[in-house]
């Protein structure tokens, strides 16, 4: 069978330090065989580069917070865009825009998101973004720019994330589409087509049921992927397989 895969996954946070070799192995034992690992920072990014199992794939992403560009200045940002340039660094994120916690420094967050945005058109690479109550002015600085990238754990409406599609990007799952009050992001799936789809746990955060309360961990991907396929009635051999050309075209695998 086709594997799983978790699009967006911290499990180089330090939640999994006590025992990553068995949130690997569980991932294995689960099919759940390419996962992207996502840093905010140098130091997580460095560290993500040393994790390995010899069944998984992995590929790797650098992207300035949105939540920490007050901390960002002009010496530091440059040692992320000289990241950018590694090829290791397969994928530009997660760079955008959160208005939810931070509501004071707006035009700090556009500026940082949008030169981010600006080097990877110029490099060609793929983007992961972050919006949260931002939806429009994210979408206004995106099109701005010719990238390709992913709407990371996707929470606005139905109706934008066509928007998003029509402007190139691809539409990330997360585990809230288990939750008993997912009455958007079923709207979501069924809006979106499945050329566009890409499913994550955001691990360790947004675990689905009913695992809700645990920490997460890119082994529940399963369960986002599975309740995709029960609420379309898709063969989940055939959305595996989907996933799978979703996810290598968008990283250009």
């Amino acid at each position: 069978m086709m594997n799983w895969l978790d699009s967006h996954c911290h499990i180089n946070d330090e939640a999994f330090r006590d025992d990553l070799d068995q949130v690997l192995d569980r991932m294995v034992e689960n099919d759940v065989k390419k996962a992207m690992i996502i840093s905010s920072y140098i130091e997580d990014f460095e560290s993500g580069l040393n994790i390995s199992h010899p069944e998984i794939e992995f590929k790797r992403s650098l992207g300035i917070y949105p939540g920490d560009v007050n901390d960002v200045d002009e010496a530091l940002f440059e040692r992320y865009a000289s990241l950018y340039e590694d090829d290791r660094c397969q994928a530009i994120g997660e760079i955008g825009l959160d208005y939810h916690w931070d509501k004071d420094n707006k035009e700090r967050q556009k500026e940082i998101f949008e030169r981010q945005l600006k080097i990877a058109e110029r490099l060609g690479k793929p983007v992961i973004i972050h919006s949260r109550d931002a939806i429009q002015d994210t979408y206004d600085l995106m099109k701005k720019y010719k990238n390709e990238g992913v709407m990371h754990c996707y929470s606005d409406s139905a109706e934008m994330a066509v928007e998003f599609v029509k402007l190139g990007y691809y539409i990330s799952i997360s585990g809230t589409v288990t939750w008993k009050n997912a009455k958007e992001p079923l709207r979501v799936i069924r809006s979106v087509p499945l050329e566009r789809l890409l499913i994550e746990t955001d691990c360790p955060y947004l675990t689905p049921s009913p695992n809700r309360g645990k920490r997460n961990e890119p082994s529940y991907v399963v369960y986002t992927g599975r309740k995709i396929c029960e609420e379309l009635g898709l063969n989940e051999e055939d959305f595996r397989k989907q996933l799978n050309e979703n996810y290598h075209r968008l990283f250009r695998l």
